[in-house]
């Protein structure tokens, strides 16, 4: 039998809703606290305990979710004044499954550790489909054995679930990953392009694409998402510069030359930026 824990979550949006939405249906007894308040009257049907404060839910939960957008909210949260670090016991994980530098994520572990607290830092991959499934990739930097602890509270939103290492692991393939995406995205764009071109109905020939060995995930984000929402490019525009940046950032310390992973993650930022302008 899994060990049941008190959970909190932090982040209610396009991907951390689906997974608080998770957390509620699963066994573990569910803390929710928003900055937005009525960003919670989705789960209004769904039984969970909603927080007043961030400290509230420090001292009422032994693991806390965070899916929040970047260092500062993540900071804030953690450490800032009222945050989490103020109340939670000896023993309690922190799952930071936003994705922020390395250097955030190991700055931070390093002040809760003193106070007996464990910080995974655990980003996800999947999109808003895979978050909805409960199919989420998680990727996991920290201590194994605080890994180990919250798996069963990952697992409510995750299916393959990996360690990588120590603290700040799981956001270096975070980015790793993301960069990688970035370039087929670009590429899948360039193919649409070029297939306009061509003179081919635009509409069939991306079923096409979609459906045959061209197909990829981030062909149909483009497809599905992208092209047809200027708003949403927009947002990815904010996600790709943040992380096409913190790439960088590892890549640099690692002593890693620049490469066509860089040409195409910054490509694929101009290309956001054309599409979000509508």
């Amino acid at each position: 039998m899994p060990t049941k824990h008190k959970v909190g979550f932090i982040g209610v949006g396009d991907m951390g809703g689906p997974m608080a939405q998770h957390l509620i249906d699963s066994p573990h007894p569910t803390y929710l606290w928003a900055r937005r308040p009525p960003s919670l009257e989705q789960y209004e049907d769904g039984s969970f305990h909603r927080c007043a404060t961030v400290a509230e839910m420090g001292s009422e939960c032994d693991v806390v979710g965070l899916c929040v957008f970047n260092d500062d909210d993540v900071d804030q949260i953690v450490t800032g004044e009222g945050g989490l670090l103020s109340t939670m016991k000896t023993g309690s994980i922190i799952l930071v499954h936003a994705t922020i530098t390395v250097e955030t994520a190991q700055e931070i572990a390093g002040v809760a550790k003193a106070k007996g607290i464990d910080v995974i830092d655990a980003p996800v991959s999947g999109a808003r489909a895979r978050s909805v499934e409960g199919a989420l990739t998680i990727m996991c930097g920290g201590d194994r054995e605080a890994f180990v602890r919250a798996m069963p509270v990952m697992q409510c939103y995750g299916k393959s679930i990996k360690y990588l290492g120590p603290s700040g692991s799981g956001q270096k393939v975070k980015v790793l990953n993301n960069v990688l995406g970035f370039a087929n995205l670009l590429t899948a764009y360039i193919a649409i392009e070029t297939g306009k071109k061509m003179g081919l109905e635009p509409d069939a020939m991306m079923e096409v694409l979609r459906t045959s060995s061209g197909g990829s995930f981030n062909l149909n984000i483009l497809i599905d998402r992208l092209l047809p929402d200027p708003s949403f490019a927009r947002h990815a525009l904010s996600m790709t510069e943040k992380d096409t940046q913190i790439f960088q950032e590892v890549c640099a310390d690692a002593g890693i030359a620049r490469s066509i992973l860089d040409d195409a993650a910054e490509g694929a930022s101009r290309m956001l930026g054309n599409l979000g302008k509508g």
